[in-house]
């Protein structure tokens, strides 16, 4: 005959199954989620490359446009404008 199984056992074989089950669903639903996420980055999208090159059209770099750490520019306002200085208030 079996011996019949008490609250106790019983509760902690729920909660056993329980977290089986949420972990379960938790590494399905991160999956998904990886999935989803993979699938919405452009750089995943294969296509035909030459109708996207020939839709977008770039402007031809000039000197002006690059970007060099040899100190040849310089980030401060120009000469003439005058600084603006607030007094008072709070």
């Amino acid at each position: 005959m079996a011996v019949p199984e008490s609250r106790i056992e019983a509760a902690r074989r729920r909660v056993r199954v329980a977290r089986y089950t949420i972990g379960a669903v938790a590494t399905a639903a991160f999956a998904l989620f990886g999935l989803a996420a993979r699938d919405a980055h452009p750089a995943t999208h294969t296509g035909s490359t030459a109708a996207a090159s020939s839709a977008t059209a770039t402007a031809p770099r000039t000197e002006q446009d690059s970007f060099s750490f040899d100190g040849g520019s310089s980030i401060a306002p120009s000469a003439s404008a005058a600084p603006s200085v607030q007094t008072g208030g709070s």
